[in-house]
């Protein structure tokens, strides 16, 4: 019974070192980003007004995967709102696709996480790349560094992320990620943490996504949580990628 117990703690422990260990590589990688931009006097700023008031919620992506049934991580609205995602691609998933609203044109703070384990390409919602965080990818990874330094302007509309891995990581690799997506300062913070396909009954593409968008207009409004710190919902969020 000892033994038991003395396994399941230090199981629990190194869990939890884990999870502490990740979140101190997002709030590097979040610091160093935002020193980078901040030393580019041309470049727009992406800071916190006061106390951001933080937003939640949990969703499953589609068992479909595809550009047409993103899943809907939130609106963001110059001068006050941020929208983040985190979730992980298990072993043998190909990609992610998120899609956010911009709610007028101008230009957009991208930040992504794990830089060296994912690559995150913006996208049209008809699937048409407009960035690329792979270094190769010419024009599209000029346009990817614009973003993240707050100089790419994009016209009002929807986009899509599609999150797959960076070249040389194997398919068979669990990987985490994560995204933000701001346009200048913000005073109000919404996270979505992505969990795994539903194991629901298969049913048409066409009506995924329109269920999908029903389902996440009735999630926006039902399943926002209030008054989370930003180190709290960091930790919420890479508690449930490792649970």
């Amino acid at each position: 019974m000892s033994n038991v117990a003395t396994t399941a703690t230090s199981a629990g422990a190194s869990s939890n070192a884990s999870v502490f260990a990740q979140l101190a590589q997002i709030q590097s990688q979040l610091a160093a980003q935002n020193d980078a931009i901040a030393a580019q006097g041309s470049a727009q700023t992406s800071n916190a007004i006061g106390t951001p008031q933080d937003f939640t919620k949990s969703v499953s992506k589609s068992q479909y995967n595809t550009v047409a049934s993103a899943t809907d991580i939130g609106t963001v609205i110059k001068g006050q709102t941020r929208v983040n995602a985190f979730g992980s691609l298990a072993a043998g998933d190909q990609a992610d696709y998120l899609s956010f609203k911009l709610s007028r044109k101008g230009a957009i703070n991208l930040g992504q996480l794990n830089l060296d384990q994912t690559r995150v390409q913006v996208m049209t919602k008809t699937g048409v790349v407009m960035a690329d965080s792979d270094s190769k990818s010419g024009k599209a990874y000029d346009a990817y560094n614009a973003m993240v330094n707050g100089q790419q302007s994009l016209d009002s509309g929807t986009y899509v992320l599609k999150i797959s891995r960076a070249t040389g990581v194997k398919l068979t690799e669990k990987v985490n990620y994560g995204v933000q997506v701001a346009a200048g300062d913000y005073s109000k913070d919404y996270t979505t943490t992505i969990k795994a396909a539903s194991s629901t009954a298969a049913i048409s593409s066409s009506a995924a996504a329109i269920s999908g968008a029903l389902s996440d207009q009735i999630t926006t409004m039902k399943n926002w949580t209030i008054g989370q710190t930003g180190t709290q919902k960091l930790m919420g969020s890479m508690m449930d990628l490792f649970a």
